[in-house]
This record gives structure tokens, C-alpha cells and sequence, in this order.
């Protein structure tokens, strides 16, 4: 399948080219997806680059493959490895959809992630694991330039 893409942000509603605003006006909401799966080390992370003044509207943890790690494994979603910024603590010793919980503080920062725009999601393994697979979706809105 061929793909398109541009400079956004794509705004949708029935105002013609070039009108900015008004109450049926939206932005389009984007996502990216990455897989993070166990290694030989404790700690693997995946990064993903969201344009700068994004709005993070979720992060969305699916554990394909429970990790079998001797005590836990832990998910976190921050500006640099092991970075909790935006989720923390997310089980990833339990297969399934997880939900994280989101503190005020990171629902503010999911806001808007200004200008440091690597979003970068861990799993910290505590003992070796011998597997172990988690596919994370990073939904998010780009507001730049509206």
C-alpha cells in the first residue's frame, strides 16, 4: 500500500482551505506503534519521534507475550529510557491489554511535549527473562502550527 505524507497539522471540517478554528473544526488524531521483546539484557527500550507540541492522547500497552522475569517487569513511557514523564509502572508479567494510570502531573505533560519530541518506552526486567513481547501504541494528536 503507497502511503502520503506532509508537514501537518491535518485539521478536518467543513471550512474551506486556509480558515483556521471555528466549532467543527478537529485535528486528525495519529498513532505509531512499536514492539519492544525481551533480550539478553534487563533493559530494552524503543523510541518513538512525535512532532514537536504534540498532544499525547494515550499510550496503549498491548503484552503479547507475558515476560517470565524472575520478580517483574515493568513498563515506563518517558522523554529517555526508563523515563516515567508519561506512564509508569505498567505490569508487563501479564499478558493483556494494560491500561496505565496516568498521575496529573504526566496528563500534563502528555499535553504537550514541547520540543523534546523522542518519546521512549521501557521494559526493566528484574532477572533474566527468557520471553517476553510488548507491542506499545502511542496515540497523539499534532497541534504545531494551529
Amino acid at each position: 500500500m503507497a502511503r502520503t505524507t506532509w508537514s501537518g497539522p491535518l485539521a478536518s471540517g467543513d471550512k474551506d482551505a486556509g480558515v483556521s478554528g471555528g466549532s467543527n473544526i478537529g485535528l486528525v488524531v495519529l498513532s505509531q506503534t512499536a514492539t519492544i521483546s525481551f533480550d539478553a539484557t534487563l533493559v530494552q527500550s524503543t523510541t518513538f519521534n512525535l512532532p514537536v507540541g504534540s498532544q499525547i492522547l494515550n499510550i496503549v500497552p498491548d503484552v503479547l507475550t507475558a515476560y517470565n522475569s524472575a520478580s517483574s517487569a515493568t513498563l515506563t513511557v518517558g522523554t529517555a529510557a526508563a523515563g516515567t514523564q508519561y506512564a509508569g509502572s505498567v505490569n508487563a508479567k501479564t499478558a493483556g491489554r494494560a491500561a496505565p494510570t496516568f498521575s496529573a502531573a504526566q496528563l500534563l505533560a502528555m499535553s504537550d511535549i514541547g520540543t523534546n519530541t523522542s518519546v521512549v518506552a521501557t521494559v526493566t526486567s528484574v532477572g533474566q527473562p527468557t520471553a517476553g513481547s510488548v507491542v506499545v501504541t502511542l496515540t497523539y494528536v499534532q497541534t504545531q502550527g494551529v
